[in-house]
């Protein structure tokens, strides 16, 4: 794919991520059964884990797209790997709601 491609993907990981780390970008959050993933997780905190892995993700796009060797694509691809991985670790460690978090965002919300 072409240098231009890229530019086009980093920019609109970084925009999205941006939003989403200022709590701007919670349209991003959307599709799945919603009333679900509100009574599961603390959204903010979803938000602003997504925003900085998708900051980290458009970043390393913008630097691959000045990379050509093998090598260095491998290591891009190992490091998006371990990105979304720890996005996964993030959300199920850090944003489930538990029943002290449930009482503070009720006592929050009213």
């Amino acid at each position: 794919m072409g240098r231009s491609f890229d530019f086009l993907l980093a920019g609109a990981a970084l925009i999205v991520g941006i939003l989403l780390l200022t709590g701007h970008g919670e349209i991003f959050l959307k599709g799945g059964n919603t009333q679900l993933r509100k009574a599961k997780y603390d959204e903010d905190k979803m938000s602003k884990g997504s925003g900085v892995a998708l900051i980290l993700i458009g970043i390393m796009t913008f630097i691959d797209s000045y990379t050509e060797t093998l090598a260095a694509k491998l290591i891009y691809v190992a490091l998006l790997i371990v990105i979304m991985v720890g996005l996964g670790f993030y959300v199920k460690l850090k944003c489930t709601k538990t029943p002290e978090t449930k009482d503070k965002i009720s006592k929050k919300n009213k």
